[in-house]
């Protein structure tokens, strides 16, 4: 347990009560069911101490009996189990990219309640804003159990989002202008608290809630589509500036005539889908027979990126070429974070979240051959195991229930 957790001398007697009262319910949030001594022992604090949070927030319904526990292996008295309540609030997540919405309903125990999404007739802070209402009118009236009150809303929006104010300073492909008010906006359309971010941070949260290696250790969630985003996150602590443009690091585009061995490539538009067709289109034109032999010429159909990364995998030669060449590009642009924050973990996500072990293999080669030798061992490169929508979603709830569990209300 981390020693700022602790009660700290010259405390008051109030002041270790609430601080006690934190340890509790933030141990609680992370676990599905706990019995009272299993607190006692993870929160350094006597069994009664524990009891007396337990009923504090069992008066106010945040907490719930879970039932028995099992028996020791003595055959003592069954202990009792305690949970969040996911009545007592939910937490909505929504997740835009361009015109198409995703958005989903949790309750503060995280269980998802509902999940749905629409694509809004054009891309503007209008619409995004009408869209997440009419989402979450939706999964109010749809979800499978009785959701109890919004206690928050999240909604992940690429571009720079100031997740203090809620105000987006840039965004996708420069459809909106200046600054734009969204947490605001949203705050008075839903009626709850809101925090807006970049979807890489929210992707990065839920990378170090499942993995706890991810969070023990100096990590980096890198997400590529149309363009490359990174986040980075220290000890459980996500990295980021006063400017809030964390989740913009490797934003740099490069035209497709860049040399990918350039010491100043940073990424960009040509990581994506699009590097993989142009190299595909290239390679049809100069060796045709290759072409001929390929399972890509035999899917009646313009291959897309997944069936790229499934041909590599069982052997085309013309899909591992063009999977090697966008793996050079990859390369580079990891090279210059490996530089620059230096982390235990690099997690692959986006576009190439399905790329598979031959892309992975090919990637971890070129980055140890453009590191060497100021470099011996590389980062631990790996494909996330959750596609980009839902975990921006998953992460997102985990921003809400930690803006929930902030408030200093809910421990008095």
């Amino acid at each position: 347990m981390a020693a700022s957790s602790l009660p700290q001398s010259g405390e008051k007697p109030r002041d270790i009560k609430l601080n006690n009262r934190r340890i509790v319910l933030k141990l609680l949030s992370q676990k599905e069911k706990v019995t009272l001594g299993e607190l006692a022992a993870e929160s350094a604090l006597s069994r009664n101490t524990v009891k007396k949070c337990i009923d504090f927030f069992l008066a106010k319904g945040i907490v719930a009996d879970a039932g028995k526990g099992s028996s020791t292996s003595e055959g003592g008295k069954k202990p009792d189990m305690f949970t969040l309540d996911g009545r007592w609030g939910s937490i909505a997540s929504f997740y835009c990219c361009g015109t198409e919405l995703t958005g989903a309903l949790y309750t503060v125990s995280q269980q998802c309640l509902c999940q749905t999404g629409e694509a809004l007739p054009v891309y503007t802070p209008e619409e995004v804003v009408a869209g997440c209402k009419r989402l979450l009118d939706r999964m109010m009236a749809e979800s499978r159990e009785h959701p109890g009150p919004l206690r928050w809303v999240t909604c992940s929006i690429h571009g720079i989002a100031d997740i203090h104010t809620g105000t987006v300073l840039s965004n996708r492909q420069n459809a909106w202008n200046g600054r734009v008010p969204l947490g605001d906006m949203l705050r008075e359309a839903l009626g709850a608290p809101v925090s807006c971010c970049n979807p890489v941070r929210t992707m990065l949260l839920w990378e170090a809630e499942k993995d706890k290696t991810v969070k023990d250790n100096s990590a980096i969630v890198y997400t590529n589509g149309t363009g490359a985003m990174a986040a980075i996150i220290r000890h459980g602590v996500v990295v980021q500036g006063k400017r809030c443009v964390l989740g913009e690091i490797t934003g740099i585009p490069l035209g497709f005539s860049a040399h990918p061995a350039s010491d100043t490539a940073l990424g960009g538009d040509s990581l994506g889908d699009l590097v993989c067709r142009k190299k595909l289109l290239e390679e049809m034109a100069s060796q045709p027979a290759l072409f001929q032999t390929s399972e890509l010429s035999h899917l009646g159909r313009q291959p897309t990126l997944n069936d790229i990364f499934t041909a590599a995998g069982m052997g085309d030669k013309l899909a591992q070429a063009v999977v090697r060449y966008a793996a050079r590009w990859f390369a580079v642009s990891l090279r210059q974070l490996l530089f620059l924050a230096d982390p235990d973990i690099i997690i692959i996500q986006g576009d190439y979240v399905g790329a598979g072990q031959y892309f992975l293999d090919t990637l971890r080669q070129y980055v140890q051959s453009y590191v060497a030798p100021a470099v011996d061992v590389i980062p631990d490169i790996r494909l996330s195991k959750l596609d980009e929508n839902d975990s921006c979603l998953m992460g997102g709830s985990i921003i809400g229930l930690g803006s929930v569990f902030a408030d200093d209300g809910l421990y008095e």
